[in-house]
């Protein structure tokens, strides 16, 4: 699919095509994310490959890009469609200085770095869907999927994946996703500079990686609080073994969400499926 982009403030018009990584490295300032960029015209999932290299001992920050995925996967082993050329699919290697424990604390802190960088592009804040997808309007614009080694008393490393709808106009999207979709071309009518996309993000990735290891998750929690739609909403949670109806209050410390059930009770949701009650 080849699409002209028309000018817009985030970038230079030109017709898509592979990534330019020198575009992306041109204006990058971190401290520590984005040293040392893989890009890749196909690969079976950018977290995949990221694994392998952590496991060989691949330095933290080092980030994977693929313009397509043959086993793109979101969470819960879901399949994420991959076409090339408009979206991003992107994953970095963290090597965090937290204890284990607060391993959950990175999907929240990179959903809010993903949130800032969305707004940016498309002026309004989007939602946070705990603990991972990012929606405009009720419908999933990107999704965070984290992965992590480690034992009882540190973390190894951890595997950071994101993937988002840029420049793939619903109308082409599969049947089966096109109704709880969105990109930002169906937001803005205008395609964007992926690379300027990318830029920014690892740029807010870093800043609120840094944020959390040098003073602790309190912050990035208010900020993911102001993103989290369904905050005093009525709430439908699938787990595994069982379904909960409750109120949805926020996230704990360790970034388990709290849903009040009908007795007045608050209980902590650490995996599950959370969707809104019809009202």
């Amino acid at each position: 699919m080849r699409v002209l982009e028309p000018d817009n403030r985030q970038g230079t018009a030109r017709i898509n095509g592979p990534l330019q990584l020198q575009q992306v490295r041109d204006g990058l300032a971190t401290r520590r994310l984005g040293t040392n960029l893989h890009y890749f015209a196909e690969i079976d999932s950018t977290n995949a490959y990221a694994r392998r290299l952590a496991e060989q001992g691949a330095g933290e920050g080092a980030v994977i890009i693929a313009e397509a995925q043959t086993r793109g996967r979101g969470r819960l082993g879901r399949s994420w469609v991959s076409p090339p050329f408009v979206n991003l699919y992107f994953s970095v290697i963290l090597r965090p200085r937290l204890p284990p424990v607060h391993a959950p604390q990175l999907t929240l802190m990179a959903a809010v770095a993903l949130a800032d960088t969305i707004a940016s592009f498309i002026g309004t804040p989007p939602a946070i869907k705990w603990p991972n997808d990012i929606l405009v309007g009720g419908k999933k614009l990107a999704g965070v999927l984290t992965e992590s080694s480690c034992d009882a008393e540190r973390i190894e490393f951890v595997i950071l994946g994101i993937g988002v709808n840029l420049n793939y106009p619903v109308a082409l999207m599969p049947e089966v996703i096109r109704e709880r979709a969105t990109s930002i071309v169906t937001l803005t009518k205008n395609n964007i500079s992926r690379e300027a996309f990318v830029r920014r993000l690892i740029q807010d990735l870093d800043r609120c990686y840094g944020e959390l290891e040098e003073v602790g998750f309190d912050s990035l929690a208010l900020r993911w609080e102001a993103f989290f739609g369904l905050r005093g909403k009525g709430v439908r949670v699938e787990m595994t073994d069982h379904i909960m109806i409750g109120t949805a209050k926020g996230i704990d410390r360790d970034g388990a969400l709290i849903v009040e059930d009908d007795r007045g009770e608050r209980q902590r949701i650490v995996a599950g499926d959370v969707f809104p009650l019809e009202d």
